[in-house]
């Protein structure tokens, strides 16, 4: 980062601030020539030249960069070299967030996968005590197990998979401030403890399933699908599986766009059969954001080759794509048009944990998350809760 180009912004920190000559992605169009007023962390007015009289002393000028609400990321294991689940601190939120913004990211959940019992207690405990969570992009956890199926648990450690009983659901419930999205096997858990975690705020999302379709719909409760056809029973002829019953019964999904989790025809497929309710995620670990190739990946060697994450065995372990590759891959090899590439990376993940009233667009009384994008769809900018926090 610059720091001649802070300057103006650090400035403006606990002051009003605009933003002129900017092209925003607006209501689902993009506005030319618009200005955007800020106070503090909040979006405070957005207009045309003429809508203002007059404009702060501090005026930033976007030279008709495209400018996108920050992007939100409901699943995010690491970064920058590190791994939440290897470190479950404050320095590795740090870390995470540092990288995140340098590709847009302004928002995120990490994500710790199947692990040790008290790992789970110390992310809680870790989140809980977050003074200052919104500054560091956090909007609560996702806890990616370790209630999962043997059969389909892909990455994660079988010593660590559990069944999800009662004084657990209670605990997380209790905890449901700090947990955004729990993703579970559907199969394996009791519908009555199922209900005590699904009538909390917690987003109840199947991953890592071996369910079949009829078994996924005697439960009720599932509002998301993790990393649809990754990790979850396929829709086939006679057996529709968990893929058919996301199509189907059409719960919030996100989808990893590198090529290599889904190819691009099956994830055009899915845009199509869901729409709105398909998100972006990076799945992404260590190496995200690096030139990596070898990294820890929760006690286990995994290395990076041509993109691909991977155990010796060739299991896939994680991504090491970013939220700005990822809408460049659906703009260039998903044929998503822009603006729903840049949907899918904001307000549907929004929508789908409940924080689209102050996140996911660019809109009086919103958070000041803002991306500017360059004509390559490359980060040039990121403004993090009216704070200038990365410049390329």
């Amino acid at each position: 980062m610059k720091k001649g180009a802070l300057n103006t912004l650090q400035q403006a920190n606990a002051k009003k601030y605009a933003i002129k000559n900017a092209r925003l992605f607006l209501k689902g169009e993009i506005a030319d020539n618009q200005i955007i007023l800020i106070e503090g962390d909040t979006i405070v007015a957005i207009g045309e030249v003429t809508a203002f009289s007059e404009l702060p002393e501090i005026v930033i000028d976007a030279q008709h960069h495209l400018i996108s609400p920050g992007f939100i990321d409901l699943q995010l294991n690491g970064c920058g070299g590190v791994l939440f689940n290897t470190d479950i601190s404050l320095q590795t939120l740090d870390i995470m967030n540092t990288t995140n913004v340098k590709y847009g990211t302004t928002q995120f959940l990490p994500t710790l996968i199947t692990s040790k019992v008290d790992h789970m207690t110390q992310a809680i405990d870790l989140v809980s005590k977050l003074g200052s969570a919104e500054k560091l992009g956090v909007l609560g956890l996702h806890l990616e197990g370790p209630f999962i199926s043997v059969e389909r648990k892909g990455a994660h450690q079988q010593q660590y998979i559990r069944e999800l009983d009662i004084n657990t659901a209670h605990y997380l419930s209790d905890n449901q401030q700090y947990i955004k999205i729990l993703t579970i096997a559907p199969e394996k858990i009791d519908q009555q403890v199922l209900d005590i975690v699904a009538k909390s705020s917690i987003t109840v999302s199947m991953g890592h399933t071996d369910a079949s379709y009829d078994q996924l719909v005697s439960k009720k409760g599932i509002e998301m699908a993790t990393h649809l056809y990754n990790a979850m029973s396929p829709l086939t002829n006679r057996e529709p599986g968990a893929v058919g019953y996301v199509f189907n019964q059409k719960p919030y999904a996100g989808i990893i766009a590198d090529g290599i989790h889904v190819d691009y025809t099956s994830l055009q497929i899915a845009r199509e059969l869901l729409e709105e309710k398909l998100f972006l995620v990076t799945d992404a670990v260590t190496p995200a954001g690096t030139d990596l190739a070898c990294y820890n990946m929760a006690g286990l060697q995994a290395f990076v080759t041509n993109g691909k994450c991977h155990y010796e065995d060739g299991t896939i372990a994680g991504a090491a794509i970013t939220m700005s590759q990822s809408i460049r891959n659906l703009v260039t090899h998903a044929r998503v048009p822009l603006l729903e590439a840049l949907n899918m990376a904001t307000i549907y993940p929004a929508k789908a944990i409940g924080v689209d009233d102050c996140y996911g667009k660019l809109e009086k009384g919103y958070k000041a998350n803002l991306v500017f994008l360059d004509d390559e769809l490359k980060v040039t900018k990121t403004i993090q809760m009216g704070e200038q926090v990365y410049q390329s």
